[in-house]
């Protein structure tokens, strides 16, 4: 199972994210990259790389608002 799946707010409700907070084989922390998709066409705004333990609290804001996000683990490169 991917450690962080797509969340979109469609009904108002923040919906369930589950994290990894370290990566097993490594012993670091996950980052995640977390994109703003436009309300149009879907199309990523903008991004931004975090922690593992930042994510839920920019999901909880984006649900708040309604605004739609993409989450995946973030690359190497990204960091």
């Amino acid at each position: 199972m991917h450690p962080v799946e797509h969340v979109r707010n469609t009904d108002g409700h923040p919906s369930p994210v589950v994290l990894q907070q370290e990566d097993q084989t490594k012993g670091e922390a996950l980052r995640f990259e977390i994109m703003r998709l436009d309300d149009v066409d879907g199309t990523a705004v903008d991004s931004t790389v975090v922690d593992a333990a930042s994510v839920n609290r920019i999901v909880q804001q984006a649900a708040s608002i309604g605004q739609r996000i993409y989450i995946r683990p973030a690359e190497i490169a990204a960091l």
